[in-house]
């Protein structure tokens, strides 16, 4: 796992496919953000990664369940 002084990205992929790349202090606020992201019920997301140095430290998607973390 990356230690948490290095930056990291939030990665939210839309329902239509429109990616959004939110920097973050550090992937633990990176995971923090997907929480809040994944529990938004405005946020119409498929898809929900932390990337950190070019590597996915989590990756969820969106299911007829719920999230689903898959990484």
């Amino acid at each position: 796992m990356t230690q948490d002084g290095r930056p990291a990205n939030l990665v939210l992929v839309e329902q239509s496919g429109a990616k959004h790349e939110i920097p973050q202090p550090s992937p633990g606020e990176g995971m923090a953000g997907a929480e809040q992201a994944m529990h938004n019920p405005g946020l119409h997301l498929r898809e929900v990664k932390v990337v950190s140095e070019h590597k996915a430290i989590a990756r969820w998607k969106a299911s007829e369940l719920g999230w689903r973390r898959v990484a």
